[in-house]
């Protein structure tokens, strides 16, 4: 997707930008790519440009780039071309994480793309509140009080997560409306740029049980129940979130270090990523008014079931 010319000479890496991006698993693993060209290379400088008055971003992909960007210029002299630093100033606005308020179906229809930014997870309570109200209205939900309950331990821990094991002080989340074919789906992206899922796994085998795990053991080993690098509690946000995206036939997304983990209604990979994300992202597609289902929420063995409408 992108394309490179590195002028170690010189130290200057150019990167080119296509003049379409969409949020999907094509662009997001390219994104590791640039990541891993520009971070490993001597070169100091990077220099993107996008050779076309055209320039046709999705809002989501946009403020993925951007946030990308920002990162990138922590580490190196990063210089934009005027048409691609306009569009990203256009279409994307950071507010702080503590301002998010609602999930607005009107707001979505506007070309801007709302990032948010927590600097600790003081306010991240209140955001997942809101996310799970909105999914579990928007909805079939029977016991919804426990349902609810489920789901916000489930999607806090991604933010939490991100906080305590990143060992980074920023998280950044996004939302957009989409609709696919006639269906309606939430996307819902938290990224952080701290440690990764593998280094923390591989730090924590190695000290515990003297262990040396890959990258893709190291994925495995992080989406088995129980299992966490936390002291204490933890371990289950990342398997109960497959359960419940499997059960409701969604997508899921992520991305840390050299690997990905994808999932696609019940279909599961972890495979190698085209670079290396430093950070984390996770991304999820949510069905929106899905009434061929309804979702139960089993407390004891905290899980979410999906019963069938048409075979009732």
């Amino acid at each position: 997707m992108f394309s490179y010319n590195i002028n170690q000479k010189d130290g200057k890496i150019f990167v080119a930008i296509p003049d379409k991006i969409k949020y999907n698993f094509e662009f997001l693993n390219s994104v590791t790519e640039l990541m891993e060209k520009t971070m490993n290379s001597k070169c100091g400088k990077v220099y993107l440009s996008c050779n076309s008055s055209n320039i046709d971003f999705n809002k989501m992909g946009a403020a993925y780039l951007y946030n990308t960007l920002l990162f990138l210029a922590k580490w190196k002299v990063v210089y934009v071309d005027r048409e691609l630093s306009q569009l990203l100033h256009e279409q994307v606005t950071h507010t702080d994480g503590s301002k998010f308020q609602k999930i607005d179906l009107q707001n979505s229809l506007k070309p801007e793309q709302q990032c948010y930014c927590f600097k600790d997870d003081k306010a991240v309570n209140k955001t997942v509140q809101i996310l799970v109200d909105f999914i579990t209205e928007n909805n079939l939900v029977l016991e919804l009080e426990d349902a609810k309950e489920f789901l916000i331990t489930t999607i806090g821990e991604i933010f939490s997560n991100a906080f305590n094991h990143s060992d980074e002080n920023k998280v950044y989340f996004m939302y957009d409306i989409e609709v696919h074919e006639g269906k309606v789906f939430l996307i819902i992206n938290i990224t952080d740029y701290g440690k990764t899922i593998i280094g923390n796994v591989q730090e924590y085998q190695k000290k515990v049980y003297k262990k040396e795990l890959s990258p893709k053991e190291s994925i495995v080993w992080a989406m088995q129940n129980g299992h966490t690098t936390r002291v204490g509690s933890g371990g289950y946000g990342l398997p109960t979130l497959v359960d419940y995206v499997k059960e409701i036939n969604g997508e899921l997304l992520i991305f840390s270090d050299s690997c990905m983990y994808a999932l696609k209604g019940t279909i599961e990979n972890i495979l190698d990523s085209k670079g290396i994300f430093i950070g984390t992202s996770v991304s999820m597609k949510i069905p929106l008014y899905d009434t061929t289902k309804v979702l139960v929420c089993d407390k004891k063995s905290n899980h979410i079931t999906s019963i069938n409408l048409d075979q009732i």
